[in-house]
């Protein structure tokens, strides 16, 4: 059964916010709290009929844990592409929470294999909320994140150094050096998710290394949890790290 909360502190709640709400919520899991993976026209949809603040409720506060990325079958197959062209072997998802953007990608029954793992430091709420998010929301019940059924629980380092992985995939990175490490890590390549600014990860740390930023449908039909109403230009950006284990890896001094 999943439930969202009341909003608070986003504006005069009415009966059409609240089915929006709902069918958002519908649309990223199902009524067991499994997530979903809807296509691009359903979940445009979905998040067109909620007021953009209702998206980032639904996102942070629904009963089964947060989401950030959203996946669409469209977005998840130029995933799948993108790891192609690398010649992935052995992927790594790190940070990877539920282990959904993992499972969607193993479906489609790739040449490579591809684990997830997570340290499960987020599972306790109050690890991944500010002070102020604390007092905000003292009155919610706000859902922490737990790994999923088939992640591995562990240190992305130690994950890295057990599976050996040659691709390593970050997606909504947690504040801090986590995309340095495994960009310094024996990895050839670190595809790195996130979006504009200082959200996820640490981008005065990762700047000097040699990357590509990638465009097309990898980046314009990303949706997240910042898009509002998904129309305009998303949020999402992604990038590809050389790591050091491959020849291109350079870091500026």
């Amino acid at each position: 059964m999943i439930t969202v909360p009341p909003i608070v502190n986003l504006g005069r709640d009415t009966a059409k916010r609240r089915a929006a709400r709902e069918a958002l919520a519908h649309t990223l899991w199902n009524r067991n709290g499994s997530r979903r993976l809807p296509s691009e026209a359903e979940l445009a949809a979905a998040m067109g009929a909620c007021d953009p603040r209702d998206v980032w409720w639904v996102c942070e506060m629904a009963s089964p844990g947060p989401v950030y990325l959203l996946p669409t079958r469209e977005w998840v197959s130029s995933l799948r592409a993108l790891l192609r062209s690398l010649g992935a072997t052995r992927v790594l998802e790190v940070a990877a929470g539920d282990g959904f953007l993992s499972r969607c990608v193993r479906a489609g029954r790739p040449r490579y294999e591809v684990i997830a793992s997570d340290d499960g430091s987020w599972a306790k709420p109050a690890r991944r909320m500010s002070a102020q998010d604390r007092e905000e929301f003292r009155a919610v019940d706000v859902p922490g994140l737990r790994p999923g059924r088939e992640v591995v629980v562990m240190p992305a380092k130690r994950a890295v150094e057990t599976h050996r992985p040659d691709v390593v995939l970050v997606s909504w990175a947690p504040p801090g050096p986590l995309v340095e490490q495994m960009i310094r890590a024996k990895v050839r390549h670190v595809i790195e998710v996130g979006v504009d600014g200082d959200v996820c990860g640490d981008p005065a740390r990762t700047w000097k290394y040699n990357k590509e930023l990638l465009d097309g449908p990898i980046e314009s039909r990303a949706f997240c949890r910042l898009d509002g109403r998904a129309t305009g230009e998303r949020r999402t950006r992604v990038t590809t790290y050389y790591g050091r284990a491959h020849g291109e890896y350079f870091c500026e001094r």
